[in-house]
Parts: C-alpha cells; sequence; structure tokens
C-alpha cells in the first residue's frame, strides 16, 4: 500500500486533494487513517516520521486530531473490527 505522512496530508486537505479518510480499526484495537486522493488512484496510509502506520488508542484524539490539523475532509469513513478479548 502506498504511503503519506503528516505534512503530506495536511497540504493535501488544504489544496481540497482528499476525497475521503477512511478510519479503521486493527485487530489490536487502535485506528488509524487511510487516504483516498482526488488525483492518484489507491489507498495511502498514513505514517509518522520513522515510516511506520500512525495509530492512535482513542477515536476521540484521531477525531480531534483530524479536526485541528485537517480541518472537515470531504468524506469519513469508520471501519470497526471485532475485537476477540471484548466481553458480550
Amino acid at each position: 500500500m502506498n504511503t503519506l505522512n503528516e505534512a503530506e496530508l495536511t497540504d493535501f486537505t488544504k489544496n481540497n486533494a482528499v476525497k475521503r479518510l477512511c478510519i479503521v480499526q486493527s485487530e489490536s484495537g487502535k485506528y488509524q487513517i487511510i487516504v483516498n486522493l482526488t488525483w492518484k488512484e489507491g489507498e495511502f496510509n498514513l505514517i509518522t516520521t520513522r515510516k511506520t502506520i500512525r495509530k492512535w488508542s482513542s477515536l476521540d484524539r484521531l477525531a480531534r486530531h483530524i479536526r485541528e490539523n485537517y480541518g472537515i475532509p470531504p468524506s469519513i469513513s469508520l471501519s470497526l473490527h471485532q475485537l476477540e478479548n471484548q466481553s458480550k
């Protein structure tokens, strides 16, 4: 999968080049951002400066991060993973 960093995502959102942000919950319960761009096909994982996938433990913190750094993109989707250690 392709990647982009925080600075690129900030620039793309300011220039209205983001089609959609997908928030995906991993098996570990952490959340990550996958980006679809208007001008390039495919999905892009948001990565850190150390080239690892950027993850958040809290959906609240992730939502705050999106609002403060990127504004509100045209579309946001959320995909939750069934965690095995959840009580029923």
